[in-house]
């Protein structure tokens, strides 16, 4: 089975080679995006020799803002131009790493009655979030984290409260959904997205305004769909292993040796998030145990 492994990194230029080539089966192509503002911007040569690896043009993609999105759309895009013959596309960061053999990922891919594998809970979550169920992730205003876009947000969520004109809606009729940003999708899914967005430009263009847009764009579009195709191939598992320490907190904590036990039995594909600068031993036991 022919895969793309989309991977989008900012950090650890050793650690995202060693992704690649422990995830090379000579069936895989990597699309890469390096955070264009990363100290990586310095390693980026290294990775234009690999085989079967492009690079995407890289743009700044701060965590909170849409350019997590914009890059994932350049590289799906660049995965359905290549002209290889890809049926599945797999949505990595560079502090990912897989937990199964390139054999076992194919064989499991192939085999499962399913082709997306998206986390996906509609809001407002009440579970999650008791106070608003997580609605202010698409009802209110997020321009970034500067004092001047912070300042800008609050006004304009402010008097938003007041202006039918300035409160924040989808010209079209959508349920939201949020979930990981991490995910596996066939080549359908991926046309179904792309040609999503190039006949709804609305849509991308309220999603530049929301808080962590990575984690509503593609499940909002996937779960709201009348394609019974599409809807029949979904599974609400992306197939990776995280530890939260909480689940209101924004990252998964870093994996280290004392966690092996846990990823060795788990039945996921992948999992993050490593930082070899701070364990590397875990990333060894995985290869010689798991891989």
């Amino acid at each position: 089975m022919e895969k793309a492994y989309i991977i989008l990194a900012h950090k650890n230029h050793n650690q995202l080679k060693r992704l690649i080539e422990r995830l090379d089966d000579g069936l895989s192509y990597f699309f890469v995006h390096i955070d264009k503002e990363s100290a990586m911007q310095q390693h980026v040569s290294a990775f234009e020799g690999m085989k079967n690896t492009r690079l995407v043009p890289c743009i700044r993609t701060e965590w909170g803002n849409f350019g997590l999105v914009e890059a994932t759309l350049k590289a799906m895009d660049a995965v359905k131009n290549s002209g290889e013959n890809i049926e599945r596309i797999i949505l990595l960061s560079g502090q990912d790493y897989p937990i199964k053999s390139n054999d076992y990922i194919n064989n499991f891919l192939r085999s499962s009655k399913h082709s997306v594998f998206m986390d996906h809970y509609q809001l407002p979550d009440y579970k999650k979030w008791s106070s608003g169920g997580g609605s202010y992730r698409v009802n209110k205003y997020f321009f970034g984290f500067s004092i001047v876009s912070k300042y800008r947000a609050k006004t304009l969520n402010f008097l938003s409260g007041y202006i039918k004109i300035l409160q924040r809606r989808l010209k079209r009729s959508m349920t939201h959904y949020y979930g990981s940003q991490w995910w596996v999708i066939d080549k359908y899914t991926l046309n179904y997205i792309l040609d999503f967005v190039a006949k709804n430009p609305d849509y991308t263009a309220f999603h530049r305004n929301t808080f962590a847009p990575d984690e509503l764009f593609f499940q909002t579009i996937v779960m709201n769909t009348d394609d019974e195709q599409l809807s029949a191939s979904i599974l609400n598992n992306n197939i990776r292993f995280m530890k939260w320490a909480d689940n209101l907190i924004a990252h998964p904590e870093i994996l280290g040796q004392n966690d092996f036990d846990e990823i060795y039995s788990s039945p996921a594909l992948f999992a993050r998030k490593f930082d070899a600068g701070v364990d590397s031993k875990v990333l060894e036991m995985i290869d010689e145990k798991c891989l």
